[in-house]
C-alpha cells in the first residue's frame, strides 16, 4: 500500500467516524425519547440531526470542486498577460497567480495555499511595478512582478491560454 493509499483511507476512516458520532447521538436521544415517552429528547435529537447535516454540508460544500475559478485576467501595464485564479488542491483551495514572461511564457507566482474559496472575489492591482492582490476589497498580497521573475520551477510555453494554464493547475 502506497502512502497516498494510506493518506486516502486515514482520511476515509476519520470521516466515518465523525459522521457515525455526528449521526448515532440523534438517533439514539430519539429512541430514547419514545421508549420513556419524552418528547425532549425527541425534540434534542431532531435539533442535532438538522445541526449535523447543516454541518456535513458546510464542509463537503467548502471542499468541493465548484468554486475552482479564474477570478481575474487582464494585462499588467507594461502588457503582460496574467491569470489569477483558485483550485482545489485537496488543502482544500490553493489561488495562483501566472504572468507572461518577455518570452511569452506563463510563469507562476505564489499566492496562497490552504485556504476557503475566495467567494467574494480577487483581483490584482498595479502600481510601483509590484502587483497587490485583493481578496474581495481587502488587500491580501503584494507581490514584485519583474520581467522574468517567477518561479522557475512552473512554468508553461507560451502557446497556452490563460484557459489552459488554468486547465493544467486544475487537473495536476
Amino acid at each position: 500500500m502506497n502512502v497516498l493509499t494510506g493518506e486516502i483511507l486515514l482520511r476515509v476512516l476519520v470521516l466515518v467516524a465523525i459522521c457515525s458520532l455526528l449521526f448515532m447521538l440523534p438517533f439514539l436521544l430519539v429512541g430514547a425519547g419514545i421508549r420513556k415517552k419524552n418528547r425532549w429528547f425527541i425534540v434534542a435529537g431532531a435539533a442535532w440531526l438538522l445541526l449535523s447535516c447543516g454541518l456535513v454540508r458546510f464542509v463537503s460544500d467548502q471542499f468541493s470542486a465548484r468554486h475552482e475559478c479564474i477570478l481575474d485576467h487582464g494585462k499588467t501595464p507594461d502588457g503582460r498577460e496574467y491569470v489569477l485564479f483558485q483550485v482545489c488542491t485537496g488543502e482544500p483551495y490553493s489561488v495562483e497567480l501566472f504572468v507572461r514572461n518577455t518570452k511569452g511564457e506563463w510563469q507562476f507566482y505564489y499566492v496562497d495555499h490552504e485556504v476557503w474559496p475566495w467567494r467574494r472575489g480577487g483581483r490584482l492591482d498595479f502600481s510601483d511595478g509590484k502587483a497587490r492582490v485583493f481578496c474581495g476589497d481587502e488587500p491580501f498580497l503584494d507581490i514584485d512582478i519583474d520581467e522574468d521573475g517567477g518561479s522557475e520551477s512552473c512554468r508553461y510555453p507560451a502557446a497556452m491560454t490563460a484557459e489552459g494554464v488554468f486547465s493544467c493547475c486544475r487537473d495536476k
